[in-house]
Formats: C-alpha cells, sequence, structure tokens
C-alpha cells in the first residue's frame, strides 16, 4: 500500500459496523462520521465478501454506494502471510481464530492503524489496536 495514503487512513472498519450502518443504526452512522472527520475510511476487501453474503434483495444499490466510499484495502500476498502467520500464532496458545479475520487483523496492522469493530473478541491478535464501536 502506498504510504502516503495509509497515513491519511483513520480506521479500518470491520463488517459488523459496517452492517450496522447499513441497517441505518444512528451509532454507526455518528461513530463513521466522526472517524471519516479525521481521516479516511478504509474497509478490506474480505469485508466486501462478508457483507455481500448477508445482503438481502433490494439492497444492493444502498451497499454498493456506502462500499464505494470507503477505501478497499485487496488482500495481497503480504497481508496473506501476515494472516497465516497470526493464526500460527495462536495455535501454541490453544487459540484458534477465523481466516476472515486474520486477513482484517493483518490488512489492519500493516496500515498502522486501528480496527473499528464491535467483536473485540474475534481479534485477539497482540499489537492489534482495535476500538469498540459501542463505547467509543
Amino acid at each position: 500500500m502506498e504510504t502516503s495514503l495509509a497515513k491519511n487512513i483513520s480506521c479500518l472498519v470491520d463488517s459488523d459496523i459496517a452492517i450496522d450502518f447499513l441497517r441505518q443504526r444512528d451509532y454507526a452512522r455518528d461513530l463513521l462520521e466522526r472517524r471519516a472527520g479525521e481521516g479516511l475510511l478504509a474497509i478490506s476487501t474480505v469485508t466486501h465478501l462478508e457483507i455481500y453474503q448477508g445482503m438481502k434483495a433490494g439492497e444492493e444499490k444502498a451497499t454498493n454506494a456506502f462500499l464505494d466510499g470507503l477505501w478497499a484495502i485487496p488482500v495481497d500476498v503480504p497481508i496473506a502471510r501476515r494472516a497465516g502467520t497470526l493464526l500460527g500464532d495462536l495455535r501454541p496458545k490453544g487459540m484458534t481464530g477465523g481466516i476472515a479475520d486474520a486477513i482484517i487483523a493483518a490488512t489492519t496492522l500493516g496500515l498502522g492503524v486501528p480496527l473499528l469493530t464491535n467483536n473485540v473478541e474475534h481479534y485477539p491478535f497482540p499489537n492489534l489496536k482495535v476500538i469498540r464501536g459501542l463505547t467509543e
């Protein structure tokens, strides 16, 4: 990722916050507006997949408009390798993690920005700065 662009990103938005925004939950709208005032909002392309998986008929236009307004970070080789390492590091601790969550964590770590989520328990990865959306 171009480092000058990464410096302008305020946070990576997790799918739960994005879904709450699309479901018109006030806290999510206020939270994303506040964070957008601090810089660009980014999202992993994996989050696109997660959102489309649960999208209902008739939601395509609003969903596309919202997602197109966020900076999409694609999964590349460095992100994939870092995600694999994150998951591998959990194993000796008797922990497991989801592949999508590891990719999102690796993306966040690569950008050097916080992850905005309510699912803090999904991200037991060291050095990952996580901001719980409902308490921000």
